[in-house]
């Protein structure tokens, strides 16, 4: 299990493997510390492990353009990362289920020294 803590809030995301494959990974997202909470089932297949999102922002801790974005193949899982010119980094975390019917947001405040511990992390746990 990884949690990833807002640096200016008590939100929380937290990555649970279910399982492990060769062709795709299953794991539970869940959104806590935030008015509503929630949590989905979502899949490595087609777009990989969302390790790719966080080593990419590792590598660009000192900002980049625009968003970078993760998101599960069927929707249910969307992360969506920006940055402002002082080093501020905003993940936008997107939950959905019956088909975006319903949906649960959050917003975490990252540190930018902080992002390759949080690539670390995630990349052993779907590395396992």
């Amino acid at each position: 299990m990884i949690e990833i803590k807002s640096c200016e809030t008590s939100a929380t995301l937290t990555f649970t493997l279910r399982s492990l494959s060769e062709s795709e990974s299953r794991f539970w997202a869940k959104i806590s510390g935030t008015p509503f909470t929630g949590e989905v089932i979502a899949s490595t297949y087609h777009n990989g492990p969302p390790s790719a999102l966080f080593d990419d922002m590792a590598a660009c801790w000192t900002g980049w353009q625009g968003q970078k974005i993760w998101e599960s193949i069927d929707g249910e899982l969307s992360l969506k990362a920006t940055t402002t010119s002082l080093g501020s980094v905003t993940l936008a975390v997107k939950m959905s289920v019956d088909y975006g019917d319903c949906t649960v947001t959050a917003l975490l405040k990252l540190e930018a020294g902080s992002l390759e511990r949080i690539a670390d992390n995630i990349r052993a746990l779907f590395a396992t």
